[in-house]
């Protein structure tokens, strides 16, 4: 599911989790199914953002190395 979505969209999916969460008015079992969710999904963004991280940092070099 999370790597279908952009990461813009798992961003806004995860902001809605933790805004229900933060209500309190879901029962316990949605609850923890809603904390499972957003675990998964912050562990994908924390993926993507070292892959994005990693992809800059290399472009980076490359144009340092272009550049000497």
């Amino acid at each position: 599911m999370a790597k279908e979505l952009s990461f813009e969209k798992q961003m806004q999916k995860l902001q809605e989790i933790v805004e229900k969460l933060e209500k309190g008015d879901v029962e316990l079992d949605e609850s923890i199914n809603l904390y499972e969710e957003g675990l998964k999904l912050s562990k994908e963004l924390k993926k993507q953002l070292g892959d994005f991280e990693s992809r800059i940092n290399e472009l980076n070099g490359k144009e340092e190395g272009q550049n000497e």
